[in-house]
Formats: structure tokens, sequence, C-alpha cells
């Protein structure tokens, strides 16, 4: 699916990270790629919301775990939202919200909405067959926000997986390099494409696990390769810290680069101009 480059300032963005298979690196992008736009436009008033939909994994909920964050909620995420008592047609994501505090006075606007507290989240998510309506509703309240949305699946493939995919503008699929990442590719596009959501992808990321190259990477058969970004130890630690690495990153450089060429006004602060 072609992105369309607005020239305009905080345009809305809701997109799916999908993951071809298990240890990928889709939830070190997911973070990746929040924090590069806080840090672009989060001075501008553009709120930036990741959202963790991995209902088995729970990766970003692990991820942030140790990010500078605070809530209003003693259970937050989807955890608390899923049991507040207000109907949920008229329930809102606000007080479930975990809000990041980077000590850069410019970037207050970044927040996350995990699964919830605890070692292990996704086990008290709701079992009563109530979890994909109520997920679709927390997608919906916080594409609600008129900010940038980015939702890590996860690998599993599930009605949660759908709804979520339904309810965004973007799906982008994160696999490795390789024969079998195109294959993996392939499955998941023919579960998307037989759900009508194919349409929806904008491509593929490949993490290439010996960093020795990045950049665009060549098209496969499968889908087109929209990027091909090294590993990047350094990076991924600090990460995890809920803190953006410096532009000496060759992860952050690469994904900057390859952001800017592709979805510019995810990143325009109004100095971009239109092009």
């Amino acid at each position: 699916m072609a992105y369309q480059w607005t020239g305009s300032i905080g345009v809305p963005h809701a997109v799916a990270v999908l993951s071809t298979t298990r240890g990928c690196g889709a939830t070190l992008l997911t973070a990746a790629a929040g924090l590069i736009v806080d840090d672009a436009v989060g001075r501008v008033g553009q709120t930036v919301v990741l959202m963790d939909a991995d209902t088995d994994g729970g990766g970003l909920t692990e991820l942030t775990r140790y990010w500078n964050a605070t809530s209003e909620a003693g259970v937050d995420g989807l955890i608390g939202f899923a049991e507040d008592p207000i109907e949920l047609a008229n329930r809102s994501v606000h007080g479930y919200l975990r809000h990041v505090h980077t000590g850069d006075p410019r970037r207050q606007d970044m927040a996350v909405f995990p699964l919830g507290p605890g070692d292990k989240p996704g086990e008290h998510l709701p079992t009563n067959g109530t979890l994909q309506e109520t997920v679709g509703a927390a997608v919906e309240r916080l594409m609600d926000l008129q900010g940038c949305l980015i939702v890590d699946c996860g690998v599993v493939r599930t009605p949660v997986t759908l709804e979520v995919c339904r309810q965004v503008q973007h799906i982008v699929l994160v696999g490795r390099a390789g024969p079998t990442s195109d294959l993996e590719t392939a499955e998941l596009m023919a579960w998307l494409t037989e759900r009508g959501l194919g349409e929806k992808v904008l491509g593929r990321v490949c993490n290439d696990p010996n960093g020795t190259r990045h950049g665009a990477a060549e098209v496969t058969e499968v889908t087109p390769a929209l990027m091909r970004l090294p590993y990047d130890r350094g990076g991924a630690a600090t990460i995890a810290l809920g803190r953006l690495p410096g532009h000496g990153s060759p992860l952050v450089q690469a994904l900057c680069e390859q952001m800017l060429a592709r979805w510019p006004d995810v990143l325009n602060d109004g100095a971009m101009g239109a092009r």
C-alpha cells in the first residue's frame, strides 16, 4: 500500500507491527520508532503512544517495565481498561496510560499502554470472550487521541491481532533476512490477505542479525522490503532504559533515514516543508 506524503504537522497515524517469527526484534523497533517520533515532533504537541497487543508474549510490556513512567491507575494498561466498571462504549483510556518521562522538557507527550502490571500480566486478561472487543475499543480510543499510535502485536495470529489490524491504518511486518524469513513473510501475508487486510501492509522490515548492512533491502518476491536495519547492542540497551540512543547508533541512524524517506510527515516538526 502506498504511503502519501501530506506535508502537514501532527498528522495522526496508527500502525500495527506484526512479527513474522518470535525474537526478530519487532518490539525493539516499535519502541525505537516511538522514541524517534517523540524526539522529532513531541515538542510541537504530537502525542506518541506505544500499545502492547501481544497477549501471548507481552514483549513491549516487558521491554518498557523499567522506563521512567508513571500512571494514574494502580492497575493500568489493557488489564485496567478491561476491569473498568464503566460500560465499554463510554470507557476512557486516559487513566490507564503510562506517561513516559525522558528528562527532556520538549518531550512529554509519549505514553505506553502496556498489558498491565505484574510479572505475567497476560494471565490476568479477560477470559470470558470479551478480550477481542475490549482490545478493539482500546485501539479506537487511543486513535481518538489523534497522535502517532504504534501497536506491537507480536507473532501470534489471533482474533485480537485481527481486531487491531482492522482498526489501524497501516501494517508493518518485521522479520529476519534470508529465505526462511521470506517463507514466514509469505505465510503471514497470505493470512492477512485471506482476511481482507493485505492492502494495509506497507511492507516488511528486515533485521540483519550480523549488522553488516543497513538501508534499503532488496525486493523479494514475497512483499517489498521497506528497509534493512543493523543490530545495535548498545542502542538496544539504551532503548530498554526508555531513552533514545544518540545519532551515532547504527540502528537509530538507519531507522531515521528510512522513516524520513518513506514516512516524512511522521517526523515533520514544521521545518521540513512540503516535498
